[in-house]
């Protein structure tokens, strides 16, 4: 006889349910996960919005409930977003993940490099049946569904501090989390971005740059820009995170007083094992306590 299955206790934490965005008709599934205290608080509590939710929100709720459990970090309520079904996930990340077709020159194979990277992409899009620039553009349908849709919908259902809003994403879905900061006047005020390049910004990068350093955000930014160490052994990859960590530079240059970011490398991750890395690193130092392990055990009633 078949026992029933009992998930762990922080799973058992997670909601479901499934938003058609307005303006693709894409459909997309939210998970949503509260801390334990939330139920015996009234306190509203910062939120993290996580892109490829299917994939990393079991380690996100880890890494989540650990930190809030020990006392190292603030407890957060946890929003995971992914395509339905499961298998255009990859498709639609890259059409919402990428604002802009990548150049020529970022399609170019790196010296060093076996093939270019984009061909993948260009086989995607044959298998489909399209063309190589139909998988880009689709940042602005995408943030506008995070911002009209999900957000008025996780915040009628749970208490979210607005002051206190996050998005976490790992390489495609670093690059969003960026296109979400050049924005500057947005929701989101809190970025962890994983491993992310420009080469979907490229094109129109100069002049947004420009205009995030003359607008002014509504509340202080602060990024977590985590890469593996063992990536940039990779032709392209190191390339690509490099590009990357110029663009933060540029970015804190551009505003120091309103954008606080903070650029760590670990050795030896690759592009698989780093995003976890980077989460847990970006949460602590997000919405960190600033107490150590033993510290925070004492500080506890």
């Amino acid at each position: 006889m078949q026992e029933e299955l009992k998930l762990p206790g922080p799973m058992q934490r997670v909601s479901h349910r499934q938003i058609t965005a307005e303006l693709s008709g894409i459909n997309y599934n939210i998970w949503c996960w509260t801390p334990p205290v939330y139920d015996t608080s009234e306190d509203s509590y910062p939120l993290l919005v996580l892109l490829d939710g299917e994939m990393a929100m079991g380690s996100a709720i880890d890494i989540l409930s650990m930190q809030s459990s020990i006392g190292e970090a603030q407890p957060v309520v946890l929003a995971a977003v992914s395509t339905e079904p499961a298998e255009m996930h990859m498709v639609q990340r890259t059409i919402d993940y990428s604002a802009e077709v990548p150049t020529d020159a970022m399609r170019a194979t790196p010296p060093g490099a076996p093939f270019s990277f984009w061909s993948i992409y260009e086989t995607m899009a044959s298998q489909l049946g399209v063309q190589f620039e139909d998988l880009f553009g689709g940042t602005d349908a995408f943030y506008s569904f995070l911002v009209k849709q999900l957000l008025p919908a996780v915040q009628a259902d749970f208490r979210i501090d607005t002051s206190e809003i996050g998005i976490a994403g790992h390489s495609s879905g670093g690059d969003f989390a960026v296109d979400t900061l050049l924005r500057k006047d947005t929701p989101f005020s809190r970025f962890i971005v994983s491993s992310f390049g420009t080469d979907v910004l490229e094109q129109n990068l100069a002049e947004r740059e420009a205009r995030f350093a003359q607008l002014t955000a509504p509340r202080k930014l602060k990024v977590f820009c985590g890469y593996g160490g063992g990536e940039q052994d990779d032709p392209f990859l190191t390339q690509y995170i490099d590009r990357g960590v110029d663009l933060m530079q540029r970015l804190q240059a551009a505003d120091p007083d309103n954008l606080e970011v903070t650029i760590r490398g670990f050795e030896k991750e690759l592009h698989g094992s780093v995003f976890f890395h980077n989460l847990s690193s970006g949460v602590r130092e997000l919405w960190g306590t600033g107490l150590g392990f033993v510290d925070a055990l004492a500080a506890q009633p």
